[in-house]
């Protein structure tokens, strides 16, 4: 039996939590800790035994995750 953790594309907290802090920083700012979370992300994945190409193709998902919150809350 084998136990999958669950996907963090899909814990909405975690991706309000991610788009409320990029949308509050400057685009350099949020460039930085975009790539430090995802690095995490990455580095914990693979340490808890996910395939490097998994966990790669989770953290695209975070990320597009988090770009279409950051989009639904841009007024129109």
């Amino acid at each position: 039996m084998s136990v999958h953790a669950f996907p963090i594309s899909r814990e909405l907290p975690a991706i309000r939590i991610m788009a409320n802090a990029i949308a509050r920083l400057p685009s350099d700012e949020a460039a930085t800790l975009w790539r430090e979370t995802a690095t995490h992300l990455l580095s914990v994945a693979t340490e808890r035994g996910q395939d490097a190409n998994d966990a790669r193709a989770e953290v695209r998902r975070f990320f597009d995750a988090v770009q279409a919150a950051l989009l639904c809350s841009v007024p129109a």
